[in-house]
């Protein structure tokens, strides 16, 4: 029997929300995961296919806690590692950190030659005494077994990654026919497929992957950070930590597979060995959602009141829910990050909602770590500027105006926010982030439009006003607030979370 365990997107590094606690989060969870793969799964072989860290700049910081979890890894145990987007440098470098991960003999980093000839890929053997910045593959000799397990890897392509496949297949079986036909074959890869996670963009298709499961037996993925499988031979384990709210939802698994293959009872005819796949939950730190419909109340001392007794009556389920295993910490729950999430239509000014100070009297009564603050409503004059819009405003010549019709309710919601002074201008500022959005500009570029703006109309908020743009595979899929039939919610003050993503 042999044992290889399967984990991605690491994303060690992340301090999400600004929070130290986050980050730390990230190291002691990899580090819980590495520790039980080895003493409770007894791996022989650790698969980590791309966002090994969360930035492409690292900090020596991150490195040196790395280093150090990777260094207590049994030598005989090697951890095989590709690229993934957040492993990928802000600009161009002979040497990556996972190049020097590799040179230091910490990991052995796998990646796929693309450049020499536009029809195949080609992948050098791993050599120990001579092992480069990379390899393109690596053996793993087993008794029983009619040939080795090869493992590829293929990193980050992007959108090119259908072309990219075919020519890693082609390069597959050129490199079988040089050094000999394996007994087993895994492919590292770092990429989304768009059969399995509806409204992702530019993933790959099943269709792509054809003469991918010709040459491979197990495809290991990551990227996406849900847990799915499909067809027996692709696996993709989920993100060993939540990384926004929607990952936090309990219908979202994370965690690593451990794949057992049957090398005593393999085929010596050729055939490739039997192989079952168990899937692993991570000790995490858990997310509660708590969420508050505003429509019933009239005033904000009303809504205050209700709003406290509401999550007083949620506490016992959230202990509850936090006392999980997978969530415990030296026999403790951890303090949750809480989403919390507001709805409806409130009655009174949105200037007099005040979501700052409701998340700060939650945080506190409630043991969090942070509340996430999302906000889903409209005003009762937004609900109102919906129902009595003049149609020669927004219709010209029988068709819609949608820019007409946009502006008017960015400026109403503008007017009742602390924007209101400059409620034309913000409705300007959020128009022509909305036509970026459609024109599938970079995140960074509407991020920067953004910010730049804010900076002329408030330049003594701009260093207290944060746009945090999660990145989030369902990008495109429908939110809460437009299923409700709510589209013009979002809170537009500090503590709010964006998360609108472009890729993960």
């Amino acid at each position: 029997m042999m044992t290889l365990t399967h984990i991605a997107d690491t994303h060690l590094g992340h301090r999400q929300y600004g929070l130290k606690q986050r980050e730390d989060d990230m190291v002691s969870t990899t580090r819980a995961a590495f520790q039980e793969m080895i003493e409770e799964r007894g791996t022989d072989v650790i698969l980590l296919p791309g966002d090994l860290f969360h930035s492409r700049d690292l900090r020596p910081k991150i490195l040196h806690q790395i280093e150090q979890e990777l260094e207590r890894i049994p030598d005989e145990v090697p951890v095989l590692v590709s690229r993934g987007n957040h492993d990928e440098n802000l600009t161009p470098r002979d040497v990556t950190w996972l190049n020097y991960l590799h040179q230091r003999g910490h990991i052995v980093f796998l990646n796929a030659e693309l450049n020499a000839d536009p029809e195949t890929a080609w992948f050098t053997p791993y050599d120990p005494e001579d092992p480069g910045q990379s390899a393109g593959f690596y053996d793993i000799d087993v008794a029983g077994l009619d040939g080795p397990i090869r493992v590829f890897g293929l990193q980050w392509r992007g959108a090119k990654t259908g072309q990219a496949l075919q020519q890693v297949a082609k390069g597959i079986e050129e490199t079988n026919e040089m050094h000999g036909e394996p007994a087993w074959t895994v492919l590292l890869a770092h990429f989304g497929i768009e059969d399995e996670v509806p409204t992702l963009g530019g993933a790959v298709t099943h269709g792509e992957l054809r003469d991918m499961k010709d040459v491979v037996d197990y495809l290991a993925l990551g990227h996406i950070h849900k847990r799915y499988e499909s067809g027996g031979w692709i696996y993709n384990p989920g993100s060993p930590e939540a990384h926004n709210t929607r990952e936090g939802r309990p219908e979202w698994d994370h965690g690593y597979y451990s794949v057992t293959l049957d090398t005593d009872g393999a085929d010596a005819g050729g055939d490739a060995p039997e192989f079952d796949v168990d899937h692993h939950p991570t000790k995490r730190r858990p997310y509660y959602r708590i969420e508050f419909d505003v429509t019933a109340h009239e005033s904000p001392g009303d809504l205050e009141t209700a709003f406290r007794e509401h999550v007083t009556d949620k506490q016992a389920a959230m202990t509850e829910y936090c006392s999980q295993a997978a969530f415990m910490a030296r026999g403790e729950p951890r303090a949750p990050i809480i989403d919390l999430r507001f709805t409806g239509t409130l009655q009174f000014s949105r200037g007099d909602f005040r979501t700052d100070e409701l998340a700060a009297w939650v945080e506190d009564a409630c043991d969090a770590l942070y509340v996430q603050v999302n906000t889903g409503i409209r005003t009762a004059n937004v609900q109102q500027l919906l129902s009595e819009i003049d149609e020669d405003e927004v219709f010209k010549d029988g068709q819609l105006n949608t820019a007409a019709l946009e502006h008017r309710v960015f400026e109403t919601i503008a007017k009742e926010s602390i924007y209101d002074d400059h409620a034309a201008d913000v409705a300007d500022v959020l128009g022509n982030a909305h036509q970026m959005a459609q024109a599938d500009e970079a995140v960074e570029d509407i991020r920067d439009s953004v910010s730049s703006a804010r900076q002329e109309l408030f330049p003594d908020l701009a260093d207290d006003v944060v746009l945090d743009i999660e990145e989030d595979p369902f990008a495109d899929a429908e939110s809460d607030e437009e299923a409700s039939g709510d589209t013009t919610g979002g809170d537009t003050e500090a503590e709010t979370e964006t998360e609108e993503v472009v890729e993960q």
